[in-house]
């Protein structure tokens, strides 16, 4: 990976509607990166240890040039097993471990999991005013879990009641296996045109196909049948994704006036077909029958669905490009459809239909420079965001006496919304820089996650909030306070209110995160080629939460240790120590949890305690270039 940018909100009508909360950029490196003029190959390896969850990654790649050709290629693979929950509590803590007997609640299940990358890149450049890119990427991961929290009798209750005994068991022993697998393939196209009403074009088509397949097996022992049996259950549920995409885009530059244009404007599509099948397979391990029963408890239709955007965007300068003014425009049409699977069965009175949608998505942003320091800034997104097909389709019913707990799906949800203003003031210095802003975001029909359904205790749906508000503040910035000595400070505060429909009172919104300041030190020691960097993290405790049971984290501080050494100019050695006082916390963005369990089996499965963040965690790791 060459780089990882983030932005917040709807920041531009180029990188598609529905990103609300904002935009990761993921950039994965070219053979430019690694060729440095000198010869015409190059290769770097790296290694990493991490002690959290002994996790070692390998990554070896590869360029080479040739003319008007260069190629890159990458081979990675990860190992990891469990992770380390040592401050965590064995007894569950407030919530009490009902497990404890059987697994204690401050250690993870037994895990082992592997992970392989690739990539490849060919790269041909015929002439200055052409670049053909041809990639392809590929991943795969696997991981092993045993899964210890039901160990032992499976409602004990029904060891004293005669006619329950058929719903009586004892597990002993329950597998799982998760097996997840990527590839991408992309073709893309620059062409610098320079024609006087057009400057380049540029265009790309990728195939990614992707699945996860997940497998469980469990033995269990009926052993207070009047004819004891054992059984071999099997549930398998594999989902799938083709992902076809096609983008188009086209910059244009003139003048108008006093005014100088960059008009960047194009079509974004995709479709994607989306896949479900599963199968539960039971073994009579005394008679050797075996029964299959396809989709049961779960089901998922397969679904279509296709995206089609315009847009268009122009960055305007005027008043000698002192301002900067960029509107933009996106018309975003989607479509899901989930009535071409045979298979389906849904659940009465919610037969899934096909769903269609178009919005017009708009954009205005400002910078106005004050002078060669500062400059001000202000913007205005629109971002709008289907709900996916999984919250709309998906339903899981109970299966036996012993499973209590349902998915009803949601076929009426309606699109997210969003309206997102933010304003603020930057700087640039010779030795550094700042940036402070505020914003504030207005959702409409917000979705929200599987949520219980009202008078119902074993049902769950996800559905709208009918307004989201959300405002806060941010601030970053770096200065060399002294020859090679930087100081670093990043600071962010959320507040936020919901109103779940219109005749309900207003709530907090729990995904608004408190104040977190975090501030480092950095000392760069040229003549040893070292750079050290010291950073606290700051963090406000949870005081509002819209259910007042809620588990509402304290405050902590967390101090950090990294250090780079370069001992020649082709190897690298990275060190570092996180939570070096090893400080128990639960870190402040941690939602969904109540104060008190709301039943035993709550606690079982899913602990608040496994919840806590790491402890005192070493990272060491090495890059070598020849």
């Amino acid at each position: 990976m060459k780089s990882v940018e983030i932005t917040r909100g709807p920041n531009s009508v180029l990188w598609g509607a529905d990103a609300l909360g904002g935009v990761v950029f993921f950039r994965t490196l070219d053979a430019d990166d690694l060729l440095d003029g000198t010869k015409p190959w190059a290769v770097e390896t790296k290694f990493s240890y991490d002690s959290f969850d002994k996790s070692f990654r390998k990554q070896i790649t590869g360029a080479a040039e040739a003319g008007d050709f260069t190629v890159l290629g990458s081979f990675g693979h990860m190992s990891s097993s469990e992770p380390d929950m040592r401050k965590a509590r064995a007894d569950g803590g407030s919530w009490g471990c009902p497990r404890e007997s059987i697994w204690p609640c401050n250690k993870a299940f037994p895990m082992d999991t592997d992970a392989y990358n690739g990539l490849m890149k060919l790269q041909w450049n015929p002439s200055a005013d052409h670049e053909f890119k041809l990639t392809g990427e590929w991943f795969e991961r696997n991981t092993d879990v045993d899964q210890k929290y039901d160990s032992g009798a499976a409602n004990p209750l029904y060891a004293s009641m005669p006619a329950y005994y058929s719903f009586y068991y004892q597990n002993e022993s329950w597998d799982r296996s998760l097996k997840m697998q990527r590839a991408r393939f992309a073709l893309d196209h620059r062409w610098t045109v320079g024609a006087s009403w057009l400057d380049e074009v540029k265009w790309n088509i990728s195939y990614s196909p992707q699945k996860r397949d997940t497998t469980s097996t469990q033995i269990r022992n009926y052993s207070l049948l009047a004819t004891p049996r054992r059984e071999k259950r099997i549930q398998i549920r594999n989902y799938s994704e083709d992902f076809l995409q096609a983008d188009v885009q086209l910059t244009s530059s003139f003048d108008l006036g006093q005014t100088s244009h960059k008009v960047i404007y194009g079509f974004a599509g995709d479709i994607t077909k989306s896949n479900y099948d599963g199968d539960n397979i039971t073994t009579n391990l005394n008679t050797g029958v075996t029964t299959v029963t396809p989709r049961q408890g779960f089901n998922f239709p397969k679904v279509d669905t296709i995206r089609a955007d315009f847009y268009v965007q122009d960055e305007i300068k005027l008043l000698d490009e002192r301002l900067t003014l960029t509107p933009g425009l996106r018309l975003a049409t989607y479509s899901l459809d989930p009535t071409k699977d045979d298979g389906y069965v849904s659940l009465d009175g919610f037969e899934p239909e096909k769903m269609d949608e178009t919005r017009l998505i708009k954009r205005l942003g400002a910078i106005y420079k004050l002078d060669d320091t500062y400059s001000v800034f202000a913007s205005y997104g629109e971002g709008f965001k289907m709900p996916t097909a999984q919250q709309l389709f998906v339903s899981s019913t109970s299966i036996g006496a012993t499973s209590m707990v349902e998915v009803i799906p949601n076929p009426n949800l309606k699109p997210e919304f969003v309206r997102s203003y933010e304003a603020g003031l930057r700087g640039e210095f010779n030795r550094g820089y700042f940036s402070a802003s505020t914003f504030y975001s207005d959702y409409k029909d917000f979705i929200r996650g599987l949520q219980r359904v009202p008078g119902e205790a074993d049902k769950y749906t996800s559905d709208n909030v009918e307004s989201v508000k959300v405002w806060g503040i941010e601030f970053g910035g770096e200065y060399e306070v002294y020859n090679n000595v930087f100081a670093n400070a990043a600071l962010s505060y959320m507040r936020g209110d919901q109103r779940v429909d219109a005749g309900s009172e207003k709530t907090p919104f729990d995904g608004a995160s408190p104040l977190t300041t975090v501030l480092g030190l950095r000392y760069i020691i040229p003549d040893w080629n070292l750079e050290t960097e010291f950073v606290g993290t700051f963090a406000s405790g949870v005081k509002r939460r819209a259910d007042e049971d809620a588990f509402k984290p304290s405050s902590y501080t967390v101090f950090d240790a990294y250090a780079k050494w370069s001992p020649t100019k082709h190897i690298d050695v990275n060190f570092g120590v996180e939570n070096i006082f090893d400080k128990r916390y639960f870190p402040n963005t941690l939602t969904g949890y109540a104060n008190s369990p709301e039943t035993s089996s709550v606690a079982n499965v899913n602990p608040l305690e496994m919840q806590v963040a790491p402890g005192r965690t070493f990272k060491v790791g090495a890059t070598m270039r020849f």
